[in-house]
C-alpha cells in the first residue's frame, strides 16, 4: 500500500505538470489503484508522457519526508491543494517535486515504489480515470499481458509485431 500511496501523490503532481489535469479523487486498491482527473480528454500519449515524468522521479530515488505544520507554517510548503483538516497538519514531501497534506503511510525514498505503470484510461463522471500499478504489481501485470500476447501470436502462427495485421486478415476472411 505504501508504494501505491506514494505513487498516487507522484502521479497527481505529474498529471498537473505534464497535462494540467488536477486530481479529483483516488482509490488505492488491493491490486490496481485509480486516480480521477479533471480532464475530459486524456489520451494514451498524455498518459505515457505522465508515466515517463513520474518514473524519472521514482528512479532518481528522491527522499520522501514527513513534516508536521501548524496553519501558520503551511505557507512554507508548496502544497498541491489546501488541507481538509485544521490544527497540526501532516505533510508528505517528495524532495523537489511534491508536497501533500496526508495521513497515510509512505515509502522513505521514491525508488522503493519500483516503477509506476498506467494500465487503463477511461471517461469517468465528466473527467477521466486512470488505473495504475506500482512495483511488483506492475511487473506481474506485464507478465500476464506478455503471456496473452505470446499465446495469441502462437495461435495465429505470426510474430507479435504482426499480430494486429493477422487479426485484421481473419476479420476480413470472416
Amino acid at each position: 500500500h505504501m508504494q501505491q500511496h506514494t505513487g498516487q501523490h507522484l502521479l497527481s503532481q505529474a498529471f498537473i505538470r505534464e497535462v494540467d489535469a488536477h486530481t479529483l479523487g483516488f482509490h488505492i486498491g488491493g491490486e490496481a489503484s485509480t486516480i480521477d482527473l479533471e480532464t475530459s480528454d486524456l489520451s494514451w500519449e498524455d498518459a505515457f508522457r505522465v508515466e515517463d515524468a513520474v518514473n524519472s522521479v521514482v528512479w532518481e530515488n528522491r527522499p520522501v519526508s514527513v513534516h508536521f505544520a501548524t496553519q501558520d507554517e503551511l505557507a512554507d510548503f508548496p502544497l498541491r491543494r489546501p488541507p481538509q483538516v485544521v490544527g497540526k497538519i501532516r505533510i508528505v514531501q517528495v524532495e523537489g517535486y511534491d508536497a501533500s497534506a496526508c495521513g497515510g503511510t509512505h515509502v522513505s525514498r521514491t525508488g522503493e515504489i519500483g516503477g509506476i505503470k498506467i494500465t487503463g484510461i477511461e471517461r469517468y463522471k465528466g473527467g477521466a480515470r486512470a488505473t495504475f500499478l506500482c512495483g511488483w504489481r506492475a511487473l506481474r501485470d506485464y507478465r500476464r499481458a506478455l503471456r496473452l500476447l505470446q499465446q495469441a501470436s502462437a495461435d495465429l502462427s505470426t510474430g507479435q509485431d504482426a499480430l494486429c495485421e493477422a487479426v485484421a486478415r481473419i476479420q476480413e476472411e470472416m
